[in-house]
């Protein structure tokens, strides 16, 4: 059944090839990435009509690819989306990553890990998906974001009483966060699309 209401579908982008050797904003989709962003595709079917933008790191591109594929929709790679700014790091146990990761949530104005602070990544993508919105509102259609799970959660937090730390733990890959395009209230959350 389509969603009446306009929505904004936030979408952490499928699984990528963890690559320690490069940053991660130049990870690519893996081949498990590459089915989960079919089945991704089944999930936001829903929300059609709809403008579909991505973070141009090759990891979301590649999904909103496969999923403006499956619906029919041409994908739009959009500055202003990307994650946070990393640098190069080892693959971590997902303890250890968790423990490296906490230090953006906790002291927000200080770039923890890269150049960026948290503060300044909400900043960028806040203006992105803010004048991404507006343009599908004024289309009469729902907007679906394919980006990142920190700066996912840091923009839900921004506008509804969650733990943004608590939301970026939840968020596997691929997972999606669905707002109310116009009041941004969180509308509803899967942690994992499988």
């Amino acid at each position: 059944m389509p969603v009446h209401a306009p929505r904004l579908v936030l979408v952490k982008h499928a699984q990528p090839v963890l690559d320690p050797t490069t940053p991660a904003r130049e990870w690519q989709l893996s081949e498990a990435g590459e089915a989960q962003s079919r089945r991704l595709a089944a999930s936001l079917r829903e929300f059609l009509p709809c403008r579909l933008v991505a973070s141009p790191e090759p990891k979301a591109a590649r999904t909103a690819e496969v999923v403006g594929t499956e619906l029919g929709v041409a994908s739009l790679p959009v500055g202003g989306l990307e994650e946070i700014d990393r640098p190069v790091l080892p693959i971590l146990s997902p303890a250890e990553h968790e423990r490296v990761n906490a230090a953006i949530f906790t002291d927000r104005d200080r770039a923890a890990l890269g150049n960026e602070s948290a503060e300044a990544a909400l900043a960028r993508f806040s203006h992105a998906v803010i004048a991404e919105r507006d343009r599908a509102r004024a289309d009469g259609r729902h907007l679906i974001v394919i980006t990142h799970g920190t700066v996912i959660a840091l923009f839900v937090a921004a506008h509804n009483a969650i733990d943004p730390f608590a939301l970026w733990k939840r968020l596997q890959c691929p997972a999606l966060v669905v707002l109310d395009a116009t009041t941004l209230a969180l509308a509803g959350i899967v942690d994992q699309v499988v």
